[in-house]
């Protein structure tokens, strides 16, 4: 698995790595932390605007030059199709055309996606947390096992990420660090570390 905090800057991943560790040994559930740095590669919505963009050009020079042939049209029409499918595919514009509730749903299953391979997949107990950040689409979530809804007052977790999400004005890693101290808290509440003999 590739490291999730490769994501970061070299300053920060020291203080995340320790965070991180400190939720794992307090708690006898499982805790994991996945960052990812987009949850999609939204590939269709290039082509989509693009499309729209190229008949809306195409049907303005159209009214503006009404003598020009069906093929002078459709050729100005494929070639700024091209052009716009080009252009919108630069990461920051085709993030920018991406609907606000696309790009939650997409962060989402990945979370749900992630929560079923690496925690419930491996935690019989159904006791384990998944905080799940995307950082294309400034999502963070936390995705939860049966036990640990039930071990804790609901809303929980929702106020957690929304404490972290509050904090993250004054840095991402500040309130990803409040938000794994708080899960690992809370965790070492409801499932106290096993002693060993």
């Amino acid at each position: 698995m590739v490291d999730p905090l490769h994501h970061f800057p070299p300053s920060d991943r020291e203080r995340l790595h320790r965070a991180i560790e400190s939720a794992r040994k307090s708690t006898s559930a499982k805790f994991e932390f996945i960052a990812v740095p987009a949850s999609e590669r939204y590939a269709l919505f290039p082509v989509a605007w693009g499309a729209v963009a190229a008949l809306v050009a195409t049907g303005i020079l159209a009214a503006l030059r009404p003598w020009l042939g069906i093929g002078t049209g459709f050729v100005v029409d494929a070639v700024l199709f091209v052009i716009f499918c080009v252009v919108l595919d630069w990461w920051p514009l085709r993030l920018f055309l991406v609907p606000r509730a696309a790009r939650r749903a997409a962060a989402s299953r990945m979370a749900h996606r992630e929560f079923a391979a690496h925690v419930m997949s491996q935690d019989p107990a159904h006791s384990g947390v998944l905080l799940f950040v995307s950082l294309a689409e400034r999502h963070l979530e936390i995705v939860a096992g049966r036990a640990a809804h039930a071990a804790v007052p609901a809303g929980t977790w929702d106020k957690i990420v929304s404490d972290a999400t509050a904090s993250m004005g004054r840095g991402t890693v500040d309130g990803l660090v409040s938000a794994i101290a708080a899960c690992g808290a809370t965790l070492a509440t409801a499932f106290p570390p096993v002693s060993r003999p």
